[in-house]
């Protein structure tokens, strides 16, 4: 299986654990308090065991049956963050269809689809966590989507906005993390979103691999939750033979993290990125206001957009002009 998104990572190698929680013993206070608020990512074991998911999604003619029509991505490759990556080979099939070919690729094989909720049944096999109830809708993801691979996995990212509980539904993964939040920012965002040379050549890297920083590692089995807090690059591979899927789970972020994640983006900490749409640039912009930072966060978009990281798009998925603010 392929390991290059984390084995050309000279931090990987001495990565220190993140923390690991049981679902059993976890309550909700205890995780929003201690992790959700400080922006602590975690893996939660059993996170989602008792999700119907686990057992019917073993049965690929019960997949086909309840989706098998719908039009999905397929990636003949990893999931790639370049245009010169992820474009080549990507096409629109019905589920049934990709499922198939998921199936019978064979073992080498590197494939992975991508559902998203609203013309999927899938949701149906969800069943909640027992340390976490249902939060305000993202700014920037649904409140789930799936991912359905074969010896795949995807390159480095971070998310601007918005929590994360990547579940585990079938096979292992593992995962490896960085606060984007470091003095070597600019040069990790070319490597890691601009060139993503790194994938073939690990002395991509040469100048920063003995740099100080506080690189981490999680292993996900089925039924266990990686917490990812927005503005944590993580990069992820998989562990185990044969189909794998991933259900991340997102919600919006506490204010105060909100305001705080605005306020560097402004200062030049990071970059905003990401693709959002009219209707998520809009609540977002609210609440940007409500919270005393607009002008944060019109500074955070002018740079995005000079820099061609964010795109927003209208309800018909055209790109919409962003010569003025505010681009709504």
């Amino acid at each position: 299986m392929p390991d290059v998104i984390l084995k050309n990572v000279p931090g990987m190698a001495a990565a220190a654990p993140v923390a690991v929680l049981q679902a059993s013993t976890l309550t909700e206070q205890a995780f929003k308090s201690e992790y959700v608020t400080g922006s602590r990512p975690c893996v939660i074991k059993g996170a989602v065991s008792h999700w119907p998911a686990l057992r019917k999604w073993r049965d690929r003619d019960y997949l086909k049956r309840i989706c098998g029509r719908q039009p999905v991505p397929f990636w003949p490759h990893e999931n790639h963050v370049t245009k010169e990556r992820i474009a080549p080979g990507v096409t629109s099939i019905p589920f049934a269809e990709a499922i198939d070919r998921l199936h019978d690729a064979g073992r080498e094989a590197v494939a992975a689809i991508a559902c998203h909720p609203g013309t999927t049944a899938m949701s149906a096999d969800l069943s909640g966590f027992s340390f976490f109830t249902e939060g305000e809708l993202g700014f920037s993801y649904p409140p789930f989507r799936f991912f359905i691979f074969r010896n795949a996995g995807s390159t480095w990212h971070y998310h601007s906005f918005d929590e994360t509980l990547m579940c585990q539904v079938a096979g292992s993964k593992r995962v490896g993390l960085l606060q984007v939040d470091n003095p070597h920012h600019q040069a990790l965002f070319r490597i890691f979103l601009e060139e993503e040379d790194y994938y073939d050549d690990p002395a991509a890297f040469d100048g920063l691999a003995n740099e100080n920083l506080q690189w981490f590692s999680a292993e996900l089995d089925e039924g266990d939750a990686l917490y990812i807090p927005p503005l944590w690059w993580h990069g992820v591979i998989a562990t185990s033979d044969g189909i794998g899927v991933t259900t991340p789970v997102c919600w919006r972020s506490p204010p105060h993290v909100i305001a705080e994640s605005l306020k560097k983006m402004a200062a030049g900490n990071f970059h905003l990125n990401g693709l959002f749409n009219t209707a998520q640039f809009r609540q977002l912009l609210e609440t940007a206001r409500k919270l005393g930072v607009e002008r944060e966060l019109e500074i955070a978009w002018q740079r995005g957009v000079a820099d061609q990281q964010i795109s927003l798009m209208d309800e018909h998925g055209a790109k919409v002009a962003q010569t003025t603010w505010p681009p709504i």
